[in-house]
């Protein structure tokens, strides 16, 4: 996006800002924010600015004390925060595919290793396996693409989030469901014994 665009829908999301919320309260702040992480500055320049005028326009005068206007101050700072500090963390998900194309492996390989049917890791990696997942099945991943459980939760977020339907026939769209962890075992090609085992707890 060319500047002369991105000042174009800086200005577009600052109008629709102060339409909606023409006096901002902090959580109004931070939900903005969080949709515009990259316009926060902005977004906190105009609140701070709309908080100004209406507090010139008041009709009455109320008395705030030093230490609640600096608390008050303080919630906000830490509300900006918190919301700052989420928005980087969402934008640093990586989805299944990306973990595995950082290590180099894809599901063809990584099912081979793990001995489990292509079908059940394609599944997860496409946001069309439906939680509880099988533990046994989240340390293989954890231990293949070389990450933690807490990525291997957000990649699973991210993924039911955006799940990936493959190529729709020449007849319509495509109609594949999510289903559960279990029945997606289940119903894969592997033999009982193999079923079982992924089916299992240790």
């Amino acid at each position: 996006m060319n500047e002369s665009a991105k000042r174009e829908e800086r200005d577009a999301i600052l109008i629709a800002f102060h339409q909606a919320c023409e006096k901002p309260t902090a959580e109004q702040i931070v939900s903005w924010i969080e949709r515009y992480p990259e316009y926060a500055e902005d977004i906190r320049a105009h609140a701070a600015v709309s908080l100004d005028w209406a507090a010139r326009d008041a009709d009455t005068e109320v008395e705030v004390s030093q230490s609640l206007l600096e608390r008050g101050l303080s919630n906000a700072l830490n509300a900006f925060y918190d919301a700052e500090q989420r928005a980087k963390a969402e934008a640093n998900v990586k989805s299944f595919h990306d973990l595995a194309a950082a290590r180099n492996i894809d599901v063809v390989q990584m099912a081979r290793e793990m001995n489990i049917a292509r079908g059940v890791l394609a599944a997860l990696f496409n946001g069309l396996m439906l939680p509880p997942i099988r533990m046994r099945l989240i340390e293989h991943v954890c231990r293949l693409l070389a990450i933690t459980r807490e990525m291997f939760d957000a990649a699973l977020t991210l993924v039911l989030s955006q799940p990936r339907f493959g190529h729709a026939k020449a007849s319509g769209a495509p109609t594949v469901r999510a289903r559960c962890c279990d029945e997606i075992i289940r119903e894969s090609s592997m033999t009982s014994e193999r079923q079982r085992y992924w089916l299992e707890e240790d």
